[in-house]
């Protein structure tokens, strides 16, 4: 489970006007070069099933602390979402 979710980036978690949704690129970005998979969805913390950002995917297995990264997000991240949706805190964007 990730500490963000849709209210961050709505984009992902398919419920931007996408009619077949389909996961962004994802990865476990301290992990990058690790040799143990497995298949895991990403989620976020609110109290909804809408709440996806990235379903059934091949990942480094990960654990608290670690950073999920997810790429190609362009314009739709988090300036293109419900920021303040269920009163959970404002995300940090990074540009790497």
């Amino acid at each position: 489970m990730a500490d963000g979710g849709l209210h961050h980036h709505l984009s992902a978690s398919g419920n931007f006007g996408q009619v077949i949704r389909k996961n962004y690129p994802v990865a476990i970005g301290n992990r990058m070069d690790a040799t143990e998979t497995e298949s895991a969805s990403l989620v976020g913390p609110l109290c909804t099933p809408l709440d996806l950002l990235a379903d059934r995917m091949t990942l480094p297995k990960a654990g608290p602390g670690d950073l999920a990264v997810v790429f190609q997000s362009g314009a739709y991240g988090a300036s293109a979402s419900p920021q303040g949706f269920l009163g959970h805190p404002a995300v940090t964007e990074v540009l790497i």
